[in-house]
């Protein structure tokens, strides 16, 4: 939790996007699916955040520190969930903001093909 909140402009960010406040997010950080943690070289790289929903695996968030991005751990980390919840789920999926061309870029390369999209009410 502390490495999602020392990221100040893209957790303000993504909260102003799911128009959710921080007590809310942190609610749900805590309470919902599994967090790990993300090592390169023994130094704390950052996380990503997964929950199984019935024959889905939801990532709900896979962030890096700024000095461990462009390495391919973000690929290697989609890998290693494809590998391991083979079998077990039937898709991966996630969302991401179309801002965010980074993310995009990386899991268009690792075969995502469509993003969630949401209409408010």
């Amino acid at each position: 939790m502390e490495l999602m909140m020392q990221e100040g402009d893209y957790l303000r960010e993504s909260l102003r996007l799911l128009e959710m406040s921080k007590a809310e997010f942190d609610h749900l950080f805590r309470t919902v699916g599994q967090v790990y943690c993300i090592y390169d070289d023994g130094q704390l790289a950052g996380f990503y955040w997964i929950e199984q929903r019935e024959n889905t695996l939801h990532l709900h968030g896979l962030i890096l520190k700024p000095q461990f991005q462009g390495r391919g751990i973000g690929s290697t980390i989609i890998q290693k969930l494809v590998l391991e919840n083979q079998g077990r789920v039937n898709e991966v999926e996630l969302g991401v903001h179309e801002s965010n061309s980074r993310a995009i870029g990386l899991y268009e390369r690792n075969g995502f093909k469509f993003r969630i999209m949401r209409k408010k009410l």
